[in-house]
């Protein structure tokens, strides 16, 4: 009878761990089609900024590659599994695990950035986080030096991009590059509006 129990226990064990183990990592499957290069601009012989994707054929939104040596075209499609902070810290098999989690809080920290630079250091940012993700794969303005310089200090190594970003990772991960997103999408017109105010601000500024 006390081997039944502790039999038992054993499964009830397994059985919870597996559960718990299986809600540690709640992500979400989409089909991704590139649809244009939105503001990016051309940096180092690649489009460097915030790219257009659609998403289930619905809903297009902003974009950041994060993986410069993978090609992708206009009109390419593929399936990505959409990973949170949550899911990434849990083990998610994001593109780059093998460098550590911590790249991703850098680029997330970055990420958190986007919202109130020009295109022109949006364009910067991005050659920062191919920087991190791929070391040497590009060459660094001195503004994106400065991006990558503050991202790597350590000072964002465990930065949580909880709300922030979310990562669209290719699957299988050698289909597409692998895209940063915003946590909460956000239309490409209202990107647009931010730096657009940004650039107004700027202006009267001047004038002032």
């Amino acid at each position: 009878m006390k081997k039944i129990k502790n039999l038992f226990f054993v499964i009830l064990s397994f059985a919870f761990t597996s559960m718990t183990a299986g809600a540690a990592i709640a992500a979400t499957m989409v089909n991704v089609e590139l649809v244009g290069v939105g503001d990016s601009q051309v940096r180092y012989g690649a489009y460097s900024g915030l790219y257009e994707l659609e998403t289930n054929g619905l809903d297009i939104i902003n974009a950041m590659c994060d993986d410069r040596l993978t090609s992708v075209s206009i009109g390419d499609v593929w399936q990505a599994t959409e990973f949170t902070y949550a899911d990434i810290q849990a083990g998610a098999p994001v593109k780059f695990a093998s460098l550590g989690i911590e790249k991703y809080s850098q680029v997330g920290y970055l990420f958190s950035l986007l919202g109130g630079v020009s295109f022109s250091n949006q364009a910067d940012i991005n050659l920062a986080v191919w920087e991190i993700m791929s070391p040497g794969s590009t060459s660094l303005t001195s503004v994106a030096t400065v991006f990558y310089n503050t991202a790597i200090s350590g000072s964002y190594d465990n930065f949580d991009f909880s709300g922030v970003m979310n990562v669209l990772t290719p699957d299988p991960l050698d289909a597409s590059q692998e895209y940063l997103v915003s946590a909460v999408p956000i239309p490409t017109a209202i990107w647009l509006f931010g730096t657009g105010l940004i650039g107004i601000v700027g202006v009267s500024r001047r004038r002032a």
